[in-house]
């Protein structure tokens, strides 16, 4: 790639696919006007994308964009350069999205017609990753045919099921299909590893129709929720108010309040490793039934909230690691504030108020024997956060 090509500048979401050599097959589906978007978010993980098509693809998408979106040529057919046969010994991964029925049907019974099924067909043989990603009329979808070519295609290649809606079985986004791409093919950092992350930010009510809550945003648990399962674990996220959207393909729960929070801890099943970046409320007011009249002034009492670390601590044996956050006060304050809290945690994740909702942080990284302090983006702290709980665990 030409190191100017735009395809060489995008703004980098991570290195999980740093060196990687990802082969993206594009079928005749009306949803290969997606491809574009999928080659670029590729390209923010570090990978190298090699585009092949077949004819019908190139009907409904242009292939200057193709290859404008990878930074190089794009594989339209098969030369004596053998392209199908450089990808068996190549591709670290081969994505087929979309995959449409027909080709479905043509990996299934061996019929290598066109570039993206013979690059299937080897790789197949070579044992390379493979993940496919369907897309086509709903009522095609729930035929019994096309659901048993799925069921036969999960044999060779990890299947990343439709969304089905209007009436289509449509791709999901093109942050899920490269999430799935980084777990197969990126580090195997958690491997298999049950993760649960707990944050967003907790409320209490005051009445029927008001709340006392805080500016959590739900960024920090967003970030290491999507980030472990990025590099391989299975992760389950329980979420209080957040302002960010979460990836669907994450496991997602919702609570309100403490108590909400409680109920789940007393039911909670078995978990390698437990994070809790959430700003759990620390009074609860006194609960008043029906609204209360708003034309007078209220004074609200609050009563001490209780705890929950100590309830995680009595359910899990695991790594548990924890978040203190200051406000308006000096790092070494801050720092004696996290210290109190490995009484029930491994680890204690501090810092101050400034980083609620912002992209970067500065935060200290607290355990019974050091004091690490990090300076970066959310993706890098919780990068730094889950490569010492597999530490821990190895």
């Amino acid at each position: 790639m030409n190191p100017n090509h735009p395809a060489n500048n995008v703004e980098r979401k991570g290195d999980y696919l740093e060196g990687k050599n990802i082969w993206l097959g594009v079928t005749g589906s009306v949803s290969c006007v997606e491809t574009i978007g999928i080659a670029r978010e590729l390209l923010r993980y570090g990978a190298n994308v090699t585009i092949v098509t077949n004819k019908a693809a190139l009907e409904l998408v242009g292939e200057k964009a193709l290859e404008f979106a990878c930074g190089k040529p794009i594989i339209k057919e098969i030369t004596g350069q053998v392209e199908h046969v450089i990808a068996g010994h190549e591709a670290d991964l081969l994505i087929i999205a979309p995959c449409c029925a027909t080709s479905l049907g043509k990996m299934v019974n061996g019929i290598g017609d066109n570039p993206p099924m013979l690059v299937a067909l080897t790789c197949i043989g070579a044992k390379t990753p493979m993940i496919v990603a369907p897309a086509m009329d709903k009522n095609m979808a729930n035929s019994d045919i096309v659901k048993k070519n799925m069921k036969s295609v999960t044999k060779f290649a990890k299947i990343v099921e439709p969304i089905m809606v209007e009436g289509k079985a449509k791709l999901p986004s093109k942050e899920r299909l490269v999430a799935e791409v980084c777990k197969v093919a990126g580090p195997k950092t958690l491997k298999q590893k049950k993760i649960l992350v707990i944050g967003g930010g907790s409320s209490e009510p005051i009445d029927d129709v008001r709340i006392v809550t805080n500016k959590s945003s739900g960024l920090m648990a967003k970030s290491l929720a999507e980030t472990a399962f990025s590099i391989g674990a299975e992760v389950d996220l329980w979420l209080g108010n957040a302002v960010h959207t979460i990836g669907e393909w994450i496991n997602t729960s919702r609570f309100n309040t403490l108590n909400d929070l409680k109920k789940m801890i007393d039911k909670m099943k078995k978990y390698d490793a437990i994070i809790v970046p959430a700003a759990l409320s620390d009074f609860v007011p006194d609960y008043t039934k029906g609204k209360i009249d708003s034309t007078k002034a209220i004074t609200l009492k609050m009563k001490k909230a209780p705890k929950i670390l100590g309830n995680l601590r009595k359910k899990h044996k695991g790594p548990l690691y924890s978040f203190k956050l200051g406000s308006n006060i000096k790092d070494d304050e801050l720092l004696k504030k996290a210290a109190k809290l490995l009484k029930n945690s491994d680890c204690v994740i501090a810092n101050h108020s400034e980083a609620m909702g912002s992209e970067n942080s500065k935060a200290a990284i607290v355990d019974k024997k050091n004091t690490n302090w990090i300076t970066g983006t959310k993706n890098n702290l919780s990068r730094t956060i889950l490569e010492k709980i597999d530490a821990e665990l190895s």
